[in-house]
């Protein structure tokens, strides 16, 4: 006896005769259309498989039934079948998304799709989950139910491994319907760190159609956490004016050591499109040898008159909140940009407004010149445990800030001996 199912995987139906009203068999199902501008992946249409040729109709009167040993029954329960066009650019679930990559948001990390889980939902079937495991892909062989007698016999369970779908971030892989402004949201929850890696897992195809997605805020930092070669290649699949926005997003150092890894023409005519003041700085800090300080410190700092009160200091980072990793510390210069002494931002979060920042500079500060080498710069940090450190040039002005993490991380580059 069948009864009508409400939950059940795609493999289970997919190839399965589909039974129309009156009781009569229309073809095979030969996979379905979804459509992805919903919170969960809507079935609107269904490929019927009609001899040697395919005809698609409405998903609206789509029921699924199942016997007590699991046999399952396609029956489109209407004695007036919506007939319709081949869907232009569909999005197939059997073609275009099983065996393909998606990100598991939760477990942060690429996952194969090897079978879905699909439910009725007031009247419409949707996607509820994704079959990561072996036993989605057994289940499609059809050898599901040897694995799980195999399993018992060793007194083993062997369980599903579904991921929900609002876990689930698709690709879309150069599917053009696949609408994608909802659905990648869902990466906002993951660290810039987190994404950049699984980018890097992914084939080619996929990194492009993730990474393009990412709002320019985002892609900058994302780029920022990369692997050069990474970097790099993804810069190629830009055009040259989203390219440059996202340099100039990224802090300086950062651009510019992308930029001295591409070829010296599209360099230069990403710098041509930048800013005149971004341009200038990171032409600066390109000039600068690898080795050296210059090239791994950032313009980007807080610097301030000695004459300024904590209120005007407190007043300007508020109408231009820095980023994080520079916000530690607000430096004093004089009219020529002659570094004259650091203040911590503790201390002027507990000062009264009216009290002068020459008055709150540190006793002891330490300074680096820009010329001076890495390693020589990384022994110093670490024995006064500092982790930035105000960088001078000849003339003695203050031109950048150099990160105890960013030592390490160029140090380690610059040691890296190719395979």
């Amino acid at each position: 006896m069948f009864t009508k199912s409400n939950s059940f995987f795609f493999s289970k139906i997919l190839y399965k005769n589909i039974h129309s009203v009156p009781d009569s068999i229309l073809g095979k199902l030969n996979d379905v259309v979804l459509d992805f501008s919903t919170h969960k992946p809507v079935i609107i249409a269904i490929e019927v498989k009609v001899g040697s040729r395919m005809v698609y109709v409405s998903a609206d009167f789509l029921e699924i039934y199942k016997d007590e040993k699991e046999h399952y029954t396609v029956k489109l329960n209407t004695d007036n079948l919506r007939m319709i066009p081949m869907p232009a650019n569909g999005f197939f679930l059997a073609r275009n998304f099983l065996d393909k990559q998606i990100v598991d948001v939760d477990g942060q990390k690429i996952e194969r799709v090897n079978d879905v889980r699909l439910g009725m939902i007031r009247g419409k079937c949707v996607i509820l989950a994704v079959d990561i495991g072996m036993r989605g892909l057994l289940r499609r062989m059809g050898w599901e139910y040897l694995a799980i007698r195999c399993s018992g016999l060793l007194n083993k369970e062997f369980r599903n491994k579904l991921v929900l779908w609002d876990n689930v971030q698709p690709l879309s892989s150069g599917i053009a319907n696949l609408q994608l402004s909802t659905s990648m949201n869902k990466l906002t929850t993951l660290h810039v760190a987190d994404i950049a890696d699984i980018i890097e897992d992914l084939d080619k195809e996929s990194q492009i159609a993730l990474f393009h997605s990412l709002g320019d805020e985002r892609a900058a930092k994302v780029l920022e956490e990369m692997e050069e070669d990474d970097q790099v290649d993804l810069l190629k699949t830009l055009p040259d004016e989203r390219a440059s926005d996202l340099l100039e997003i990224m802090p300086s150092d950062e651009a510019a050591d992308i930029l001295e890894n591409i070829e010296d023409i599209r360099a230069e005519k990403l710098l041509e499109q930048m800013e005149a003041e971004n341009s200038t700085e990171i032409r600066e800090l390109m000039e600068y040898e690898d080795s050296t300080i210059g090239s791994v410190m950032t313009k980007d700092f807080l610097a301030f008159r000695p004459e300024e009160t904590v209120g005007d200091a407190i007043l300007s980072i508020r109408e231009n909140p820095p980023e994080e990793e520079i916000s530690h510390y607000i430096y004093l210069v004089d009219e020529k940009k002659h570094l004259i002494g650091v203040v911590s931002l503790l201390d002027i979060a507990s000062s009264d407004h009216e009290i002068f920042l020459k008055d709150l500079k540190m006793k002891h500060s330490y300074i680096v010149k820009d010329e001076e080498r890495i390693d020589k710069v990384m022994e110093l940090m670490q024995k006064y445990n500092l982790q930035a450190m105000p960088v001078t040039d000849e003339k003695d002005e203050l031109v950048g800030v150099t990160f105890l993490s960013d030592l390490i991380h160029e140090y380690i580059k610059l040691r890296r001996v190719p395979a």
